[in-house]
């Protein structure tokens, strides 16, 4: 879908690319720009550079760039149109209707089918729950006291156990086998001669994205079987490493911080219960896209997972991508193995909020499970708790909470706090080397890949890069250049583009705005290689220097060209004609 640049301009400018960026990565201010952890790759020191200047983002470590249409794109795993919906309607500019091309309308209508597939679906498990068929489901809802009310406002339902009853329903309603099929709502028979229902003989959980709509299923099988719950697979409406059970209700609530838990009827308890700031994963590990999800919303999680060894263990695991990506978390569990629903059931909500309160700093939870490992009573043991519970504290930024933690484990273990903070200095140079050595590697392996038989295309890229940073920032520039260089000087149709849409930037506004040259292209690593002309940059001093930097990367520019010319002379002519195209090149000198 194409929308007239200056309202995809407007729109970008109502959206503040640092703004959009906090909402999914920490961002801590230096100078003009804005670093944190790179959330498109893994590292332990950031490299993720926000220019609120330019209104760009690039990483150094992995060298992902682009503006705040861009960057929408990579994180919510959208196209470009999509982007410009999300970000005009969060600056509340309309758009206008605009004619989509025949592959973005396809989407479009492939995903309005879903949604209403899946809305009638909903409808469907719902009234075969309130049938005689649901009887037994509806006594397992009465048994863990689930009010009617509550499975009303979620639409819990029941999947009968018949081999095609939703298919044949759906089919009934004008749906096509490959639709539904694409739904994830019933599956080809190994025959080939049909389909059959994914849920069968489930109590039905209908999952909702942010605005309320239905986008998959979680079922849990009644009787004997496995596995236990079984969700909707990957289609282009749900992913379940994104999606959150409840966060549509959760988000309803207005709240800055909010309750994890594990599963669907931990939440539907907690919701009941009165706190209405709860959601649940679905079923799979707590992962950096359900925190860029949840930061949109929150910025302090309370994790509530089983308290048996393996929902310890999952809140373990989820404690390090919650903090690195800017929550404040506290972690609580629920006495004696049970799970939150359970609790809720024997104690009541008075008991479960103040559960809530006594909530613990992620860090005392730590090294509340480490120190379950040893026996403090043995002195090997005390040192070993020590060594693993400094390793704990050099995770910690803030130097306060590192002291009066230290403090904790010096009284525990009667280990002195000196001798604990020299541990901790001792790790975090240990991880300060590893981290030097890891990006030397790097480095090393950079080079090795640009080295010898790559030498010139590197040289000829960043000389076309370079002329192009110098006609952003230099309208006298771009007119000289504009009459030197043809098309095919450039070696990309990326940056053949970038210098047409220059002097139309120039015409327009009399200055090229890197974020706005950078909307002009739509496709994620078209927007990469135009930022990458920014990103790494620097100005060069008027003068000399700059007329020989712009003369020097015409001339390499040209020179590739003809070289390779040469290459596919067809005649002698030919060959002449280029030889003197080349010594004419050698003696060019331009004047800026």
């Amino acid at each position: 879908m194409r929308y007239p640049r200056e309202l995809i301009e407007e729109i970008r400018m109502q959206n503040d690319i640092v703004e959009i960026v906090s909402q999914y990565v920490p961002l801590k201010q230096k100078g003009s720009s804005y670093f944190g952890l790179c959330p498109f790759h893994h590292e332990k020191t950031p490299s993720f550079s926000v220019n609120s200047e330019k209104q760009f983002y690039y990483c150094f470590g992995c060298g992902a760039a682009g503006n705040v249409f861009g960057f929408l794109m990579e994180m919510e795993n959208c196209d470009f149109p999509e982007a410009v919906k999300k970000l005009a309607e969060r600056a509340n500019i309309p758009l206008p209707k605009q004619n989509m091309t025949g592959q973005a309308l396809a989407m479009e209508k492939l995903k309005e089918r879903l949604f209403q597939m899946h809305k009638l679906a909903g409808r469907f498990f719902y009234d075969t729950l309130q049938s005689s068929q649901g009887e037994e489901a509806r006594r397992y809802l009465q048994r863990r006291k689930l009010q009617p009310a509550m499975c009303r406002k979620f639409g819990l339902g029941y999947a009968p156990d018949s081999r095609h009853a939703l298919f044949d329903y759906l089919k009934e309603q004008g749906f096509s086998a490959g639709e539904i099929e694409q739904a994830g709502l019933a599956l080809p028979d190994k025959e080939g001669s049909g389909f059959h229902d994914r849920f069968r003989g489930r109590l039905m959980f209908p999952i909702f994205d942010p605005q309320g709509r239905v986008v998959g299923f979680g079922g849990r099988i009644l009787g004997k079987g496995e596995p236990k719950y079984l969700n909707s697979p990957e289609t282009v409406l749900f992913s379940k490493s994104r999606n959150l059970y409840g966060l549509n209700f959760a988000k309803a609530a207005r709240k800055k911080e909010l309750i994890l838990v594990e599963g669907y009827m931990d939440m539907l308890s907690v919701y009941q219960a009165g706190f209405h700031n709860v959601v649940a994963s679905l079923g799979t590990a707590f992962n950096k896209e359900h925190a860029a999800t949840l930061k949109k919303y929150a910025e302090d999680i309370i994790l509530l997972y089983d308290s048996d060894e393996a929902g310890t263990n999952a809140a373990l695991r989820a404690i390090p991508v919650l903090v690195s990506n800017g929550f404040r978390v506290r972690v609580t569990q629920v006495p004696d193995g049970k799970d939150p629903d359970e609790f809720i059931k024997q104690n009541g909500s008075a008991e479960f909020a103040k559960l809530l309160v006594n909530a613990v700093h992620y860090i005392s939870f730590q090294i509340a499970c480490i120190r379950r490992k040893y026996n403090l009573e043995l002195a090997e043991h005390r040192v070993r708790f020590a060594t693993e519970a400094a390793q704990a504290l050099t995770k910690l930024d803030n130097e306060i909470e590192r002291d009066v933690y230290t403090a904790e484990i010096s009284r525990m273990t009667g280990v002195e706090e000196g001798a604990i903070k020299n541990e901790i200095r001792k790790l975090l140079r240990k991880e300060d080397a590893a981290f030097q050595k890891e990006a030397e590697q790097k480095r090393l392996q950079a080079k090795r890949q640009y080295g010898a038989g790559r030498q010139e295309e590197k040289g000829l890229l960043e000389a076309q890069k370079n002329l192009l940073y110098l006609c952003a920032g230099h309208g006298h520039i771009y007119e000289v250049l504009q009459e030197l260089l043809e098309d095919d000087d450039f070696t990309s149709e990326v940056y053949r583009e970038a210098f047409r849409e220059m002097g139309l930037l120039w015409q327009k506004s009399g200055n090229v705005f890197p974020a706005e040259l950078v909307s002009h292209f739509e496709k994620p690593e078209e927007q990469k290689l135009i930022t990458e002309i920014f990103a790494a940059q620097v100005p060069m001093d008027e003068g000399a220097d700059l007329q020989k930097a712009v003369t020097e990367a015409v001339k390499w520019m040209k020179r590739t060209k003809i070289d390779r010319m040469t290459a596919q002379a067809a005649s002698a002519e030919d060959l002449q004609r280029l030889v003197e195209a080349k010594r004419k090149l050698d003696a060019l000198h331009i004047t800026i």
